[in-house]
C-alpha cells in the first residue's frame, strides 16, 4: 500500500554547499568550504558534531599522524588542552572533540543545523541541485551548488539514484560486524592507558555461561580521567540498509554490553567496582553502501602504495575487517596509498560529492580508508576542489590543485 500525497516545500535558502552529515568526513569538508569563503550548510541529525568520533564514542583516532589540516589541528588543539593521548597515544576527551569542531566550524561561517535529518535528493537529469530535510520547523529544502553525502551510508546518493556496491556482490550478510560503543567509569588505575581485554572477557563469559561475540576486544580509557570505552559488542549478519534490522542489532549490543558489565563486575576481582554510564547514541555501522564512482579504488591500490594527480586523502592504515567467520578481524597491511578525488565523484553525475567510508571502492580498500582521519581529510580535501571549482565555474573533475596531505 502506497499513500500519494501533494506537498508544497518551502525553500529555506540558496547556498554554495550543503554538507549533509556532520562527522569526520562532514566536519572536514564544511570547514574548508567555509574557509575557502563558501556559503555553506551544515546538517546534522544528532545535536553535536563529530559523528563517530561522538555520537559514536570511537576512540582512539585512527590514521592521525602526519595528517595536514583539520587532523593535525585537532590532535594539537587536544594536546594543549590536556585531553589527548592515553591509549595507543591517539585517544581524546569526547565532549572537547565536540567543541574545538563547533569552534572552528563557527570561526569559519559555516551554518549549523542540528536535529535536522536528511529526506531526499532533488535532482534533474543526473544533476544534484539541492536537498529536502526536515526538523522541528517542518519539511524544507535547501538549494545548493554541490552537496556533500558524509552521512557513511550514502543516503543522499542513493536517494539521487547513483548505484552503489553492497557487501559481497549485494549480499549483506557479508558486511563486517555493527558495534554499540559503550562508556564504563572507575578504571582501575593499572589500566589507565588501555587494555586488551580478551582474556578477561573470555573468562568471565565462561562463567557466566555465554558464548563471547568476539575475540579482540579492547578497554580504551578517556586521556586524565577514570572513564572510557569498551569497544566489544559485535552484531553480525544484519542489513545496514534496514530500519528493523538496525534496531534489532542496537538491541542486541545493548544485551551484550549488560552481559559484559555484569560478569566483568560480578566474576573479575579487579573490575567489581567498575560503573556503566552509557551506550553510545549511534549505532557503529563499519560497512553499508559503497558509491560507484568516476574511479573505483581497488584492493590493488592500497597493496602497491597508489598515487594520484588528483588526491586528497593519505592513508597508512591497515586493513581491517570484522569478519563473521572468526568472530575476531581479518587484517593486512597495505602500501602507503592516496585516494583520488574521482573516488568521491558518483560516476556519471554532477553537483554531488561523497566523503567518509562510502566512497566508491572494493571492501578490502574500504576496510582501510574507512577510520575517522582517512575520512576526515578526504572531506576536507574534497570541499578545496569543490570551492575552486565553483571560484572557476568549471566542473570540480577540471580542477587541478597539489594539496599537501602529509605534515612536515
Amino acid at each position: 500500500m502506497v499513500i500519494n500525497e501533494n506537498l508544497t516545500t518551502k525553500v529555506l535558502g540558496e547556498y554554495d554547499a550543503v554538507v549533509v552529515g556532520a562527522g569526520p568526513a562532514g566536519c572536514g569538508a564544511a570547514l574548508a568550504l567555509g574557509r575557502a569563503g563558501m556559503k555553506t550548510l551544515l546538517i546534522e541529525k544528532f545535536n553535536c558534531l563529530g559523528g563517530a568520533w561522538t555520537t559514536g564514542f570511537m576512540n582512539p583516532f585512527f590514521d592521525c599522524h602526519s595528517k595536514t589540516g583539520i587532523v593535525h589541528e585537532l590532535v594539537e588543539e587536544l594536546k594543549s588542552a590536556g585531553h589527548f593521548g592515553g591509549f595507543w597515544d591517539i585517544s581524546f576527551n569526547y565532549e572537547y572533540m565536540k567543541f574545538f569542531l563547533e569552534k572552528k566550524l563557527q570561526e569559519a561561517n559555516v551554518e549549523i543545523l542540528y536535529n535536522t535529518t536528511f529526506s531526499r535528493t532533488l535532482i534533474d537529469e543526473k544533476r544534484v541541485y539541492g536537498i529536502v530535510a526536515e526538523n522541528i520547523e517542518g519539511r524544507f529544502a535547501v538549494l545548493a551548488k554541490t552537496v556533500f553525502d558524509c552521512t557513511g551510508d550514502g543516503n543522499v546518493a542513493a536517494s539521487a539514484g547513483c548505484p552503489f556496491e553492497l557487501g559481497v556482490d549485494g549480499d549483506y550478510k557479508e558486511c563486517q560486524a555493527m558495534t554499540l560503543m559503550f562508556l564504563v567509569g572507575n578504571i582501575p588505575e593499572k589500566y589507565k592507558d588501555g587494555l586488551m581485554i580478551y582474556e578477561k572477557l573470555n573468562a568471565v563469559y565462561e562463567k557466566g555461561g555465554k558464548q563471547i561475540p568476539f575475540r579482540v576486544p579492547y578497554l580504551i580509557p578517556v586521556p586524565n580521567s577514570h572513564f572510557g570505552v569498551i569497544q566489544f559488542t559485535h552484531m553480525y549478519e544484519y542489513d545496514p540498509l534496514n530500519a528493523k534490522a538496525l534496531t534489532r542489532a542496537t538491541m542486541e549490543g545493548r544485551q551484550q554490553l549488560i552481559d559484559a558489565f555484569e560478569f566483568l563486575t560480578k566474576y573479575d576481582e579487579e573490575f567489581k567496582d567498575l560503573e556503566l554510564i552509557t551506550s553510545s547514541s549511534v549505532l557503529g555501522v563499519r560497512e553499508s553502501r559503497r558509491i560507484l564512482g568516476e574511479y573505483r579504488m581497488s584492493t590493488d591500490d592500497i597493496l602497491t602504495g597508489a598515487s594520484f594527480d588528483d588526491a586528497v586523502a593519505y592513508v597508512t592504515f591497515g586493513a581491517d575487517l570484522h569478519t563473521k567467520s572468526n568472530k575476531g578481524q581479518n587484517c593486512f597491511q597495505v602500501q602507503p596509498y592516496q585516494i583520488p578525488l574521482r573516488a568521491l565523484i558518483p560516476q556519471g553525475y554532477k553537483g554531488i560529492v561523497v566523503a567518509g567510508r562510502c566512497i566508491s571502492g572494493s571492501r578490502e580498500a574500504m576496510a582501510s580508508y574507512r577510520v575517522t582521519g582517512n575520512c576526515a581529510q578526504m572531506g576536507e580535501n574534497a570541499g578545496y576542489y569543490v570551492a575552486e571549482a565553483i571560484k572557476q565555474n568549471v566542473d570540480v573533475l577540471d580542477v587541478k590543485l597539489n594539496l599537501p596531505l602529509i605534515y612536515t
